[in-house]
């Protein structure tokens, strides 16, 4: 029977106890902290979860605008024995180190001004190295990056920041990174960076376990580079898109504007897909209808044809949706992705998006042990309410018969599902979702362990504050 009072209501999602603390600063740094569980724990569940993400969007002398341009703080959850233990530390990134010495941003970030004066800006580029967004297994380390291109080195277990790796080198400019690059069995990390200039060059590349500089696996000319933030891989491929969002090179040589800015809409440009061969560094290109994207659920091979799995935009505004006075109010979010996926034809120069089920989805997953190797038949991912209710729910969702399983939690932001699999099982399904949740009146941001296969709730993690909302997860076993 319901029998709380409107007064009660209010005062349940007042500012001070509402899911949407999880766009505010104030995440502390913890050393460690026991962390409660409720229910019971797979026994075969150990490791580390990580998880990355912006903390901190207010100084003393000015604030961050963007979601994405909060100071990173690595976060991790130990498992082992049914137990869990927690730690959390900002990254010391050059950004991070120099904004909280001058109380104010010392560098512009995805959705904030530069602050740099013009004479600074000609002199050299101000790039910040706020390493917020993902991060990859490199050979036996581990590395957190943007869409720069530095790499920060950290420590999984104490999180402590061990050192920046700048990954462009003298004659090799490399001006913007995507996000999500992608590690290779042997260690190696492949991404791919952009050198902006009158004519904008894509630089796929290879970081072998160790070394010092990357290797440049092959060179894209293109008048306007597109906004670059993912990458997929599929046996013995690397794939990525540009987007319609295109570079405005000079702006962001010599602008002030942010990041998010010096991209502009320009549909008649369309958009592309690139795959990078990694045993002879040929290229492929196809021709697509114009869309923004920011992550791929899955990219495999079909006989001669590789195929690629979006979760796509129609343009981009959610650039703006993301904004972070549209996220602390609860806006909704107006744009929609749809899940759509291009059959990239040998010898053909365009592909046509075919839909896929699942519309509404974000942050998508597919079990670790398919990604890069064989077509996955299932994925899962963070879900967009039917009225633009950002992340309500957590998705499963059948790539072949079309059926969406969903797991909620009433009145919660549930972020990116990190899909585990059981040990030693070749069920494609066969394991957990761990997925953080913020909901109205929780004291701390809880981790479910949801079954992957009947989306059914197996246990809490109940953390000892509120993780600010993040992006991505990786886990270290």
């Amino acid at each position: 029977m319901e029998s709380t009072t409107e007064s009660t209501k209010s005062e349940v999602t007042s500012r001070s106890a509402s899911r949407l603390r999880g766009f505010d600063s104030g995440a502390r740094e913890i050393d460690e902290a026991p962390v409660r569980v409720v229910g019971e724990l797979p026994p075969w569940l150990r490791g580390t979860l990580l998880l990355n993400g912006p903390a901190l969007w207010e100084l003393p002398g000015g604030s961050l605008r963007h979601w994405f341009d909060g100071y990173g703080m690595w976060h991790a959850v130990h498992l082992a024995d049914g137990g869990a233990r927690y730690r959390s530390r900002f990254a010391r990134s050059e950004s991070y180190e120099r904004s909280v010495q001058a109380g104010r941003p010392a560098f512009g970030e995805f959705g904030t001004a530069n602050p740099a004066g013009f004479l600074t800006r000609l002199r050299a580029p101000q790039i910040t190295d706020n390493p917020a967004v993902v991060m990859s297994r490199w050979g036996e380390r581990w590395i957190s990056v943007t869409e720069t291109p530095y790499a920060t080195r950290f420590d999984p277990r104490t999180l402590a920041t061990v050192g920046r790796v700048a990954l462009a080198q003298p004659g090799e400019a490399m001006h913007l990174m995507s996000a999500h690059g992608t590690t290779l069995a042997d260690g190696s990390y492949l991404n791919v960076a952009i050198e902006l200039g009158p004519r904008c060059t894509l630089k796929p590349f290879r970081l072998a376990p160790g070394s010092r500089a990357p290797e440049i696996l092959a060179r894209i000319r293109t008048p306007k580079a597109g906004y670059t933030h993912g990458t997929a891989l599929a046996p013995g491929w690397l794939i990525f898109w540009e987007t319609a969002l295109r570079a405005q090179a000079l702006a962001f040589r010599f602008g002030a504007r942010s990041y998010a800015d010096n991209f502009r809409w320009e549909p008649q440009s369309g958009s592309a897909i690139h795959a990078i061969s990694l045993e002879d560094g040929s290229v492929r290109t196809w021709c697509i209808p114009p869309m923004m994207c920011f992550h791929a659920t899955q990219a495999f091979t079909d006989g001669e044809n590789l195929v690629l799995d979006l979760a796509v935009y129609d343009d981009g505004i959610v650039f703006d949706d993301l904004m972070l006075e549209h996220r602390r109010r609860g806006a909704a979010m107006r744009a929609m992705p749809e899940h759509r996926r291009y059959r990239l034809r040998r010898g053909r120069s365009d592909a046509e998006p075919e839909p896929l089920p699942g519309r509404g989805l974000e942050l998508q997953q597919v079990n670790p042990g398919r990604w890069g190797r064989s077509e996955a038949s299932v994925c899962w991912a963070a879900g967009f309410g039917p009225a633009g209710q950002f992340n309500d729910r957590t998705l499963r969702i059948d790539l072949e018969r079309g059926d969406v399983l969903t797991w909620q939690r009433p009145d919660a932001v549930q972020l990116e599902p990190q899909m585990l699999a059981r040990p030693g099982s070749n069920v494609e399904d066969d394991g957990v979702l761990l997925v953080p949740t913020l909901a109205d009146g929780d004291a701390t941001t809880i981790v479910a362990v949801v079954d992957a296969a009947t989306m059914e709730l197996r246990a809490e993690l109940h953390l000892p504050q509120v993780v600010p909302f993040g992006f991505h997860a990786a886990f270290d076993g």
